[in-house]
């Protein structure tokens, strides 16, 4: 499976970065906004990033039921990860988009125009999100895992996702097991089983305020999250800027620790 960097260095690279961004260059010291503590986010996640042959793809195996060479054709997207890197935050959305939003937000955000446009939705293929839209404002989001199905061609092939920038806070990636996932977001409120199993090895859903995990059973028995699907929630919300708040905390120890440090150094 995916190897991930740690959470606490992931933790470390988040507080100094809140750290540097609490400082308007002057000596005053600021709070961060909302939209500098996104960017910080997207930051934390952005490097060192785990490498493309790690994911669970046809090197190490394959969904349970998906056979490579028997059925409808497949159609990869091997391009590397696209566009900004994008913390997925439950309740919230991912990175500065929330729900709310409109295409033409979505699409300034993203950088890019939707794959596919309509009135219920905006999908992009090569970055494994899809937008779903009411009334012209974005209710779900639907982050994939590489390989999973995205969409059908014209001649029925199936066109697969690509790689999503990004990663569930602290860095938690598509491709982990349930153990590894739980071991930060803790127990799901609720596991419900899928059988018979979906397409692409769709086996189980974990629901989380804010969030539900789809899981893939993988080809050697193993889950994989292959899936997250976000939607509103205040409580959520909350939880994640309490999190953004003690990691400001945090922030401020480690700029503390750093100035003692630095004036200790022989100058």
């Amino acid at each position: 499976m995916r190897r991930c960097v740690s959470a606490a260095s992931t933790l470390l690279v988040l507080a100094l970065a809140l750290s540097q961004t609490a400082c308007d260059g002057c000596g005053a010291k600021t709070e961060p906004t909302a939209a500098e503590r996104t960017n910080i986010l997207a930051s934390a996640i952005a490097e060192p990033k785990p490498a493309p042959d790690s994911e669970p793809h046809d090197s190490i195996g394959h969904a349970a039921n998906v056979i490579p060479g028997q059925g409808p054709k497949r159609i990869t997207f091997d391009a590397p990860r696209l566009g900004i890197s994008l913390p997925i935050l439950p309740g919230q959305g991912i990175g500065p988009i929330r729900f709310g939003a409109t295409r033409a937000t979505i699409e300034r955000l993203m950088g890019a125009p939707c794959d596919e446009a309509s009135e219920t939705r905006c999908l992009y293929v090569g970055r494994a999100v899809d937008f779903k839209l009411e009334g012209g404002a974005v209710t779900e989001m639907r982050i994939s895992r590489k390989g999973r199905e995205a969409k059908r061609a014209p001649d029925g092939s199936i066109m697969e996702y690509g790689f999503f920038n990004g990663a569930i806070l602290p860095d938690l990636y598509f491709g982990m097991q349930p153990s590894a996932i739980q071991e930060h977001l803790g127990a799901p409120q609720k596991v419900e089983a899928v059988n018979p199993m979906g397409p692409d090895g769709f086996a189980e859903r974990h629901f989380y305020d804010g969030m539900t995990l789809e899981y893939d059973r993988w080809s050697s028995g193993s889950l994989v999250l292959g899936a997250a699907i976000l939607t509103k929630s205040a409580t959520a919300a909350a939880a994640t800027e309490k999190t953004l708040e003690e990691l400001n905390k945090k922030a401020a120890a480690a700029a503390e620790l750093a100035k003692k440090v630095k004036q200790r150094e022989p100058r």
